[in-house]
């Protein structure tokens, strides 16, 4: 077949691909897949630190915990006096403690009294939440963007209210008054900084080392789940006195962090893994269609609707689950949002988003913004538009920075080769290495009365300065 022959046939398949539907038994393998999900979520995941799934992540968090600060260890290059422990930290307590010190952040601030002039902000923070109140501390990049915002600014930067505020460390994490930041260049500083944010976020992943001694029996204040913190933005409603945002902290502070966070998506990776798994046997050997047509993919409608459903399912079952628990248990919200997973509820939010941008364009993206401003969230708009000014702020450094290396890397260049053509014996005869020197001279402005133009010149001036050795 010719290339335009080709070419037709793909966009013949694409399009079949676009008006492929679900036939009785799509939906009910998709159902199927989401309740079975869903009752894998209700018994081995329920509320954090509760569940088999929750308990495993937490021990597979503490194992890689350890195999970090082993492998830094093992890479340290400090002395002992430096800092370096003398033997490699073997317990969990060893290695945050390690990764504590190795690590250090000035936005680490546990108490609103480790911040300056608060005016009254922040009083009800704490050990076991400020991990979500500090946007440093999210695992993802908003937590990347104002890490190194703070690091380089010597500030700390929190969410309180429903909105953005900065304030000024009393001291930074390693008890001095000033930013702790390694680094000579602005590269070389960003660079350490991301480093330095990562092996922080490591450090805290399973708690502070205080609240993990051996003996306790408590999981530790841990990460908060990526873009979790942007719940806090949400300062409305009215939850038993609280306001949602207030009763995100309250989720957070028994234990819905990252951790309980991976345990919740293994019910999802089950639902979509098997859902993907069937859909692509259903159509080899039911459809007969060839391999490279049964690779799951977003361009195959049927596929996705399949997968809507079942993310439905599950977010269905997971719903009735903590319905039921709460009313158990006097109809508590804490308890209901506990139980929920929110790794399942994001995701049916996003296929439903996707599937409505496929269909009706990105008009959905306008329509939402509205809704945003409508409902009053346009702190959440303004916080989405600043991230935007960053990420342009972020390009236009990197375009400079490189613009600046390869200038300098031309003007070394350039350096080199003038000391090469007026001293290097290969590089011509000695009047053309003379003449080279001369211009190389000229060029990084040397002072005409010390460039020396003929031989005549250069032995008189040789001469001269043997009668003042004399002398």
């Amino acid at each position: 077949m010719s290339s335009y022959e080709l070419a037709l046939d793909r966009r013949a398949k694409e399009i079949e691909w676009e008006n492929d539907t679900c036939d009785q038994y799509d939906y009910r393998i998709a159902a199927f897949c989401g309740l079975a999900a869903g009752v894998i979520d209700a018994l081995f995941v329920g509320a954090p630190g509760q569940g088999a799934l929750g308990r495993l992540t937490d021990k597979g968090a503490d194992a890689l915990v350890q195999k970090i600060a082993v492998m830094l260890w093992k890479g340290d290059k400090r002395s002992s006096a430096g800092g370096r422990p003398r033997r490699a930290p073997d317990t969990l307590e060893r290695a945050i403690s390690y990764l504590e010190q190795a690590f250090p952040v000035n936005y680490d601030a546990r108490y609103a009294a480790d911040l300056r002039d608060t005016g009254g902000a922040l009083s009800s923070m704490a050990a076991k939440n400020h991990h979500l109140l500090s946007l440093a501390h999210s695992p993802d990049l908003i937590g990347l963007i104002f890490s190194i915002l703070d690091q380089f600014t010597g500030g700390a930067s929190f969410l309180y209210k429903g909105r953005v505020i900065r304030l000024i460390p009393v001291k930074d994490a390693r008890g001095n008054k000033t930013a702790y930041m390694q680094g000579t260049t602005f590269s070389s500083k960003l660079f350490c900084g991301i480093c330095n944010w990562l092996g922080h976020l490591a450090s805290d992943l399973c708690g502070s080392s205080s609240t993990r001694r051996e003996g306790k029996t408590g999981r530790g204040a841990g990460l908060p789940i990526p873009f979790y913190n942007l719940l806090l933005l949400m300062n409305f409603g009215n939850f038993d006195g609280a306001s949602f945002a207030e009763l995100a902290v309250k989720v957070f502070e028994e234990g819905y962090d990252l951790r309980h966070g991976a345990a919740m998506a293994v019910p999802v990776m089950v639902e979509e893994c098997s859902i993907k798994l069937i859909w692509a046997l259903k159509r080899r050997f039911y459809a007969g269609k060839d391999w490279s047509e049964c690779i799951p993919s977003s361009k195959h409608a049927d596929l996705r609707i399949m997968l809507l459903v079942g993310n439905a399912a599950l977010c269905l079952v997971d719903a009735a689950d903590a319905a039921i628990r709460a009313a158990v248990s006097g109809g508590s919200p804490l308890t209901f949002v506990l139980h929920l997973n929110l790794i399942a509820w994001a995701r049916l939010i996003t296929l439903i988003f996707k599937e409505l941008r496929i269909r009706y364009g990105a008009g959905v993206d306008g329509a939402f913004a509205q809704y945003l401003a409508a409902a009053g969230l346009n702190d959440a708009y303004a916080l989405r538009q600043y991230y935007e000014r960053m990420n342009r702020l972020d390009a236009t450094l990197e375009q400079k920075l490189t613009e600046f290396v390869r200038e300098t890397e031309k003007e070394y260049e350039r350096f080199i080769n003038g000391v090469n053509q007026s001293l290097n014996p290969a590089c011509g005869t000695p009047r053309q290495r003379q003449e080279a020197s001369v211009a190389f001279a000229r060029r990084h402005g040397a002072a005409p009365e010390r460039i020396m133009e003929t031989p005549e010149q250069l032995r008189e001036w040789l001469g001269g300065a043997d009668r003042q050795k004399k002398r």
